[in-house]
């Protein structure tokens, strides 16, 4: 982070409203058993103004996953750092060329623990929780067999937080995304979008990205997300998993290529009549 000159652009995520509310909603279950050493998460955004999570990196010290690889490598509680490069996946926003250059540093040099694979879809249900059995049904296949499946609403979100370990899933999320966009991000996205929901799932890796792309480590996930939505009846899949993130990967694996990550998402401001003066 030295060498990106990184280091003088921390801020803390009060600063940020929305950063801060995805902050303590997201990483509220970090903070570990060790209390004298404090969740600590600040933010860089690599594009100025941006006020979301787009282009944003987190850095997140003292959480249950970095001291538990200190104790494990024998260093000191606060040796290891997690860095979250979030909104990697944002049909509304542009992701900058930058973003991805210093992702790719950093996945060339250190191991992923977890990453997010997502799926955009068009459903006329509402994410809550009426519609909770639906969710729980869909996810079956991926819930601990005689464990109970801690399911949660929040807003318009559906979240699974404990599912079947064998499968290697952290979490499984279904949200409303048009209602996030709208009502929480005050974006302008166009009305056909109405019923554009996500599913997320957050895929346990712990192994450096490309060889475990090259092991086809992505094939399961892209699989599982194909069959909860299948089993949701989500139709008209816009942002196809598979297509999107061979994108990404081209990308990564080639800075150089012609590939460009544009909002197509949000409406366009209509552009304002240029303002006349009449001769006298």
């Amino acid at each position: 982070m030295r060498k990106l000159e990184l280091f003088s652009k921390k801020r803390k995520t009060t600063r940020n409203k929305q950063v801060d509310s995805y902050v303590k909603q997201k990483f509220k279950n970090y903070q570990s058993e060790n209390q004298k050493h404090k969740l600590d998460i600040k933010y860089i955004n690599l594009k100025r103004g941006v006020k979301s999570l787009s282009n944003t990196i987190l850095i997140i010290k003292n959480s249950k996953n970095c001291h538990e690889y200190s104790k494990n490598n024998k260093k000191s509680y606060e040796y290891y750092s997690e860095v979250v490069f979030a909104g990697l996946h944002q049909p509304s926003k542009d992701i900058e060329p930058l973003t991805l250059k210093i992702l790719k540093k950093f996945l060339k040099r250190y191991k992923v623990h977890s990453l997010d694979l997502a799926v955009d879809f068009d459903w006329d249900k509402s994410v809550n929780n009426a519609n909770r059995p639906l969710f729980e049904t869909a996810t079956r296949n991926y819930q601990q067999e005689e464990i109970k499946p801690n399911i949660r609403n929040e807003g318009s979100s559906l979240y699974l937080n404990n599912p079947d370990p064998s499968t290697g899933l952290l979490r499984i999320l279904l949200y409303d995304k048009y209602k996030k966009q709208t009502l929480y991000h005050k974006e302008q996205i166009k009305p056909e979008l109405k019923d554009w929901k996500r599913l997320e799932i957050t895929i346990k890796t712990k192994a450096r990205f490309f060889d475990w792309i090259e092991r086809d480590g992505s094939n399961d996930g892209v699989a599982i997300l194909n069959d909860i939505t299948q089993k949701l009846g989500g139709r008209g899949i816009m942002g196809v998993s598979v297509e999107m993130m061979g994108k990404q990967i081209q990308k990564l694996n080639d800075l150089r290529r012609a590939i460009d990550f544009k909002a197509w998402a949000r409406l366009e401001p209509t552009p304002k009549s240029p303002k006349t003066r009449a001769k006298k």
